[in-house]
C-alpha cells in the first residue's frame, strides 16, 4: 500500500450545522478515530482532496499531520458522496493504524485483457469487484489485477484462483465467483400454435350451423297449407 501525505486542518466542533458551514467554505468535513484514542474533527480542502484521490485512490496509507511534527498514519474508512452529484464529497472517515499491526481493507479488482469468449459473443459477468484482505499495511496492494484473456465461454474465475502473497489473508469466501463468461442471451419469441382439434371443432360448428339452416328451410317447405274454413262455409251457403 502506498503512503501519501494529506494536508488537513483540525476543527473545533462536530455536528451537522458545523459540517454545512465547512462545505459552504469549500472544504470537506472529516473525522479521525481509532486505536483507543479520542476522535478528532477535521476539515480538508475539497479540491485538494479530489486531486489526492485521483492520484492515489482510496486504498492508501494517509500520513496526516494534525499537530506539527507528529504525522499520524491512517487509512480511509469511508467517503460519503452526494447521492445525485457523485463528485460532491460530503464527509470522510479516517481510522488510525499502526504500521506494525495488520489492517483490513477492501481492495478493488481490475480485469486485465479481453476474454476470448467475449469475442465469440459471450457475456462477461463481474459480480465481485473487490476483495477484503487482512495484512500489514505495507503489504496491502492498491489493486488486484485479474487476467481474463484466456477465458472462454463457460469459464469462471473464483476467489481461490487469485494469487496473493502468503502473508495476505483473504476474508471472502473462496468459492465466490469474481468473473465469468456466459453464453449469449438469445430471446426467442414464442408463437402460440392452435391446439389440435381446434380447427376441426370450428369446422364442425360451421357444418352444424349450415345443417340447422337447411333443416329450418325444409320445415318451412313441408309445413301443411291451412285452408280457411270460412271459404268452405261460404261455399256451403251458396
Amino acid at each position: 500500500m502506498q503512503q501519501a501525505k494529506l494536508n488537513v486542518q483540525q476543527r473545533s466542533s462536530f455536528g451537522k450545522k458545523s459540517a454545512r458551514a465547512i462545505r459552504r467554505a469549500g472544504d470537506v468535513p472529516a473525522v479521525l478515530y481509532g486505536r483507543k484514542q479520542d476522535a478528532v474533527a477535521l476539515q480538508i480542502n475539497e479540491r485538494a482532496f479530489k486531486q489526492f484521490l485521483r492520484t492515489y485512490g482510496e486504498n492508501v496509507i494517509v500520513n496526516m499531520e494534525i499537530t506539527e511534527g507528529n504525522p499520524e498514519p491512517a487509512i480511509i474508512k469511508e467517503i460519503q458522496r452526494d447521492p445525485v452529484e457523485k463528485r460532491v464529497l460530503l464527509h470522510a472517515d479516517f481510522i488510525r493504524i499502526s504500521l506494525d499491526e495488520p489492517v483490513t481493507s477492501a481492495v478493488p479488482i481490475v480485469l486485465v485483457g479481453t476474454p476470448a469468449g467475449a469475442q465469440e459473443g459471450g457475456v462477461i459477468e463481474f459480480p465481485l469487484r473487490a476483495l477484503t484482505l487482512n495484512c500489514l499495511p505495507a503489504l496491502m496492494p492498491n489493486e488486484i489485477n485479474v487476467d481474463v484473456t484466456n477465458l472462454d465461454i463457460g469459464d469462471i474465475i473464483y476467489v481461490q484462483d487469485v494469487e496473493l502473497d502468503d502473508e495476505i489473508e483473504v476474508l471472502d469466501e473462496l468459492q465466490r465467483m469474481i468473473v465469468s463468461v456466459s453464453q449469449p442471451r438469445v430471446q426467442v419469441e414464442e408463437v402460440e400454435e392452435p391446439e389440435e382439434g381446434e380447427e376441426g371443432e370450428e369446422g364442425e360448428e360451421g357444418e352444424a350451423a349450415e345443417g340447422d339452416a337447411e333443416d329450418a328451410d325444409a320445415e318451412e317447405r313441408t309445413e301443411p297449407e291451412v285452408i280457411s274454413r270460412r271459404r268452405g262455409n261460404d261455399e256451403d251457403a251458396e
